[in-house]
């Protein structure tokens, strides 16, 4: 079928590392339509070769375990809360908001302001505008009095000039409005999740009341038109757009899936492979020994409630591994039991978080191959022993598209 890991070309250079970092991204559409989708990107040769230059230090901090001066990519969660329960997902629970993100679910406008602004003077090539929840909700009043939504912050750091900026996106509360906004503020691709060709995509990601009598899937591929035709008719060539599916909800015929998306103007076809989080902890014959996380050498990641993390592993926000609250955020409050509890990290800077000596220690274990010490990282389901992007596991249910086993971590 021609699925493949990205950038092996670029991966192949170096083989310092005696350890194991990989992700669980595939390629799907081919080497030609990747490189169409990069070069439309980028309008000038400097872009481009600034766009090398990144990619080729992503993978040489990798390899020799070199966190840089500063981070290449920052995630920016906007918004930590969505509105899909997703059968795979591990925020489906209200326990996940009250017990994890706490009472700020939303990252005020001016720290968002505050944060791109950090970032262009750090250096940092690549933002990521969304983690857990869903950006498209994104609404927050600035001290300038004014609203502003999803495509503002696309805005915002096209305008201080930063290489990459990108969103993920369940593409379900688009509307015209906002499609045209997104399209003008030019971020450079948007990465739609599409679990699932037809009525097996709405198994997942069911239907909402607002959506009617429409079918899901019909409403997601809508938008994707709409973005893709305002595109066309401004004459640009971004955003650029990338779907992205879990292997099982098309494993039936995997390449209807592809030919679909690509023929209604889709750039970049892609496969995660499933990672089961239902569990707070993997079992011991689960956990690679030969693993480190590459993520502390090249991120950070920005909660919705201001936390700084070295990577988008530490999704339960854990004490071990949240370095501090970024500066202008309150102290973290969440609720446990019904008992509020105050969670009070110091603030700090990108800079600060990048060179402090927390993030140093997670390094060193990484570097030393001791990461099961840190118990997050020991259980971090990107270092669980992997099947590659066409394992359906036993206890998926193909027919009901969900986990036949329903207990979940944090509620």
């Amino acid at each position: 079928m021609g699925i493949r890991k990205r950038e092996d070309s670029i991966k192949s250079q170096y083989n310092k590392s005696r350890l194991k970092f990989d992700e669980s991204t595939y390629h799907y559409s081919s080497e030609e339509k990747e490189r169409e989708f990069i070069q439309s990107q980028f309008s000038t040769k400097d872009e481009m070769r600034r766009y090398q230059e990144y990619r080729k230090e992503w993978h040489r901090r990798s390899d020799e375990m070199d966190p840089g001066s500063f981070p290449l990519a920052v995630i920016c969660e906007l918004v930590s809360v969505c509105n899909l329960t997703c059968e795979m997902c591990y925020t489906r629970t209200p326990e996940f908001q009250k017990t994890i993100v706490g009472k700020q679910r939303m990252l005020p406008w001016d720290i968002v302001v505050q944060i791109i602004d950090e970032c262009v003077e750090l250096g940092v090539y690549s933002m990521l505008f969304s983690w857990r929840g869903e950006s498209t909700l994104y609404h927050s009043k600035g001290s300038d009095g004014k609203w502003h939504d999803f495509a503002d912050v696309l805005a915002y750091a096209r305008h201080k000039k930063i290489l990459e900026i990108t969103s993920l996106t369940n593409g379900r509360v688009l509307k015209d409005l906002l499609i045209e906004k997104i399209v003008k503020a030019q971020p450079s691709w948007l990465s739609f999740s599409i679990d699932g060709f037809g009525d097996d995509y709405g198994k997942i990601r069911k239907s909402l009341k607002i959506e009617k009598m429409k079918r899901p899937f019909d409403i997601v591929v809508d938008n994707i038109k709409k973005m893709i035709e305002v595109r066309r008719v401004l004459g640009l060539t971004m955003p650029q757009i990338r779907t992205n599916t879990i292997y099982p909800p098309i494993s039936n015929n995997p390449e209807r899936y592809r030919l679909f998306m690509e023929s209604i103007g889709v750039g970049l076809v892609t496969i995660n492979e499933m990672l089961d989080y239902r569990g707070a902890e993997l079992p011991e014959d689960a956990v690679m020994d030969d693993w480190f996380c590459q993520y502390p050498f090249q991120r950070l990641v920005v909660s919705a409630n201001g936390m700084i993390m070295p990577c988008p592993g530490a999704h339960n926000e854990d004490d071990e591994v949240v370095i501090g609250r970024y500066v202008g955020i309150p102290y973290k409050n969440i609720v446990i039991e019904g008992v509020t509890k105050t969670i009070e990290y110091p603030e700090i800077t990108l800079k600060k978080a990048w060179e402090s000596e927390k993030v140093k220690r997670i390094r060193k274990v990484h570097r030393e191959g001791k990461r099961k010490e840190i118990q997050v990282c020991k259980h971090c389901r990107h270092g669980a022993k992997k099947h590659g992007y066409a394992w359906i596991p036993d206890d998926w249910d193909m027919q009901e598209m969900r986990w036949k086993d329903r207990v979940w971590r944090n509620g």
